[in-house]
């Protein structure tokens, strides 16, 4: 499919930098789950670093029980990538947030992931310090499995809340879940859980804490799927928490066409239409913040990758603009990012994520390729600023993105990182973009996506490591 981009500039991204793991070539690390990355200064020393998670194993990985979660902190000074923490644990590490929650100047970093051993596994929510030299953990909450974690005082009483967005199941049903936390300074405790679906199963992917009405109240979005797989409908809901209750306020579910579901690789469900990130931000520049969704939404051959722009008006959902595209046989929005990358005032909306043809175990099959695109919203339509896609080894997907300015030069850099593999043995390929903007305004341009597909090694560990433990 061609996308045209309306007034683009004379854009060029540069890739600054690739990063592979210690494992590269000997073991396998993945840092799969679109929030699974944070770019932020995580010490308060100035600087900003790039915190990692997902799963690692060795060459010879033959359980759910080897899988290691390597949960490390770097550091790029736009010469050197260094690796300033690393503290592994059995098991895996789903998603990465941080924030100052007891109000010292000082962040903590919040975890969601999975502890194992030898017989039995449990989830659970870690909130970590990092002082430059160690990290700490300062407190561990089980039982809760998080896809998405976000931060926020929503009930404005000085304290900010944990929101953990993600799955449970319950007699072989997958029900979305909301739960509320809050951290003391010493212990985690949980408030709230709200549990839903109005289908075969549901799940709540993303979640993101921000003013949407500009009232001066924080309002909780959660984005993810509803309906179950084989029909499953994008979902976007505004919760309000005051301190007791969650309360839902709006709710938004859609699909493309009826009565049908895209596949995997392996030709297993994957949805028909579904939200994998939500990002809130005033992206149009007119005062009041829009809710950013992408995922994907199965269009009765294809499965397509989905971006929507979204306003609420404190009573509905309202649906401004969305763009559908697609490249072979499934293309994917995993992650999303907003930030302002050309120094034009205004916010860039940055999404992240690949494509794939059916039968990726086939022989012969294209390689899975990952995209980075950067796109802008005017109020009416959104529109493409530039494009970048890339394949390296036997197949490779973008899994997160997010920017700053992690070299302290005072420009923004985007960073994506995910997974590659050669012969199963995954590698995160983690990259670091600059964008070289003209002064000079070009014609119209189009473009069309390269090639690609959706990783074969990732979804075999994965489904190793999942089928053992039974997790979601």
């Amino acid at each position: 499919m061609i996308i045209p981009t309306v007034n683009a500039q004379n854009n060029a991204l540069i890739l600054e930098w690739e990063q592979h793991w210690p494992t590269y070539g000997v073991g396998g690390t993945c840092n799969f789950g679109t929030h699974n990355f944070f770019v932020g200064d995580v010490d308060a020393d100035g600087v900003v670093e790039l915190v990692t998670g997902g799963m690692t194993y060795s060459g010879d990985y033959h359980g759910a029980s080897e899988v290691e979660a390597p949960f490390g902190i770097w550091n790029w000074d736009g010469q050197n990538f260094t690796l300033e923490a690393y503290h592994p644990w059995k098991g895996l590490l789903r998603t990465i947030h941080a924030d100052d929650l007891d109000g010292n100047g000082k962040p903590e970093i919040i975890t969601g992931g999975y502890v194992s051993n030898t017989t039995d596994s449990s989830s659970l929510i870690q909130v970590w310090n990092w002082d430059n030299e160690d990290i700490v953990m300062k407190s561990s909450f089980e039982g809760i499995s998080a896809a998405s974690i976000h931060t926020g005082d929503v009930d404005d009483d000085g304290i900010a809340e944990i929101f953990a967005a993600g799955t449970i199941v319950r007699n072989n049903t997958a029900f979305a879940r909301l739960c509320v936390l809050r951290w003391d300074g010493e212990n985690t405790s949980l408030l709230k859980s709200y549990e839903w679906r109005a289908g075969e199963g549901a799940g709540a992917k993303s979640v993101c804490v921000s003013d949407l009405d500009s009232d001066g109240v924080l309002e909780v979005v959660t984005g993810g799927y509803d309906y179950g797989l084989t029909n499953s409908s994008g979902q976007l809901r505004v919760w309000q928490w005051d301190g007791e209750e969650l309360q839902l306020k709006a709710n938004e579910e859609w699909r493309l066409v009826e009565d049908g579901y895209g596949v995997t690789v392996t030709g297993d469900p994957m949805g028909n239409t579904l939200v994998e990130n939500v990002k809130v931000g005033d992206v149009d520049g007119d005062g009041v913040s829009e809710l950013v969704t992408g995922g994907f939404a199965f269009d009765g051959e294809k499965v397509n990758a989905q971006l929507r722009i979204w306003s609420w008006n404190s009573m509905n959902l309202i649906l401004e603009g969305s763009r559908e595209w697609f490249v072979e046989d499934i293309t994917e929005v995993k992650a999303v990012a907003l930030s302002d990358v050309n120094d034009d005032g205004d916010l860039e909306i940055l999404v992240s994520g690949g494509t794939a043809v059916y039968g990726g175990f086939d022989v012969d099959t294209k390689p899975e390729a990952a995209f980075l695109t950067i796109w802008n919203w005017d109020g009416e339509m959104l529109r493409l600023q530039h494009e970048e896609d890339w394949t390296i080894g036997e197949g490779v997907f973008a899994w997160n993105v997010g920017a700053g300015d992690v070299d302290n030069d005072g420009n923004t850099e985007i960073v994506t990182v995910g997974c590659m593999y050669v012969n199963q043995l995954c590698d995160p390929d983690l990259r670091i973009w600059s964008l070289f903007v003209s002064e000079s305004a070009g014609p119209p341009e189009y473009f069309v996506f390269a090639v690609a597909g959706i990783m074969v090694a990732v979804l075999t560990v994965l489904g190793l490591y999942f089928g053992v433990k039974k997790l979601k």
